[in-house]
């Protein structure tokens, strides 16, 4: 009688699809592992994309949402849900790259392999992604992150400031000064080319 009363687990995963992220954060920590693989559905490619675009190499981006989210699931017990759970994992991967980069050597501004390949396309679709690759790969790591997190992200200032552990009036006049910096390196970037041409 029991079984013909307890739902199917294609039901239970429809009603965790359509959970709110509290509720499958509840659902993570009271043990059931579909709710994990929800978190992870859910925002996996998000904080890959952050990753790719803070480190500009795919491989230390999937590394970082790896580790990312093994710190999730480490850590979710300890989650109070002050901030929406996107804003803390957003945090983790931000500063999982920026701890990537304090380490790693200072290397060329402009990746030699993609570089070419930008000159020969026309400022469409595939170069205008190549050439702000490249223009992000010159900024500030700190002003890098408050730009993506903002335009990428579509985070609010407060859930940035959460995000990165700064008040909201560091985040606003950092991404002011992130805008300036990537108008300021793209038009270099664009003029350099039309004298190569």
């Amino acid at each position: 009688m029991e079984e013909a009363v307890r739902p199917h687990a294609g039901q239970a995963d429809r009603g965790l699809a359509g959970a709110n992220d509290t509720e499958v954060v509840r659902a993570c920590v009271q043990g059931a592992p579909e709710a994990f693989q929800e978190l992870l559905s859910r925002y996996r490619k998000s904080a890959l994309s952050l990753a790719y675009q803070m480190l500009g190499n795919s491989e230390d981006a999937e590394d970082v949402a790896q580790e990312a989210f093994v710190k999730v699931f480490q850590s979710l017990r300890g989650f109070r849900g002050q901030a929406a759970f996107s804003t803390w994992l957003y945090r983790i991967v931000a500063n999982l790259c920026l701890g990537r980069i304090r380490s790693r050597r200072p290397c060329a501004p402009l990746d030699e392999a993609v570089a070419p390949a930008v000159q020969e396309v026309s400022c469409g679709g595939v170069a205008e992604t190549l050439v702000t690759r490249q223009v992000l790969a010159r900024m500030e790591p700190r002003l890098r992150a408050v730009l993506l997190l903002r335009e990428q992200g579509e985070l609010s200032y407060q859930e940035i400031a959460a995000a990165l552990g700064l008040p909201v009036g560091t985040v606003r006049s950092r991404l002011s000064k992130a805008r300036i910096t990537f108008r300021e390196i793209w038009t270099e970037f664009l003029e350099g080319r039309e004298k190569e041409q």
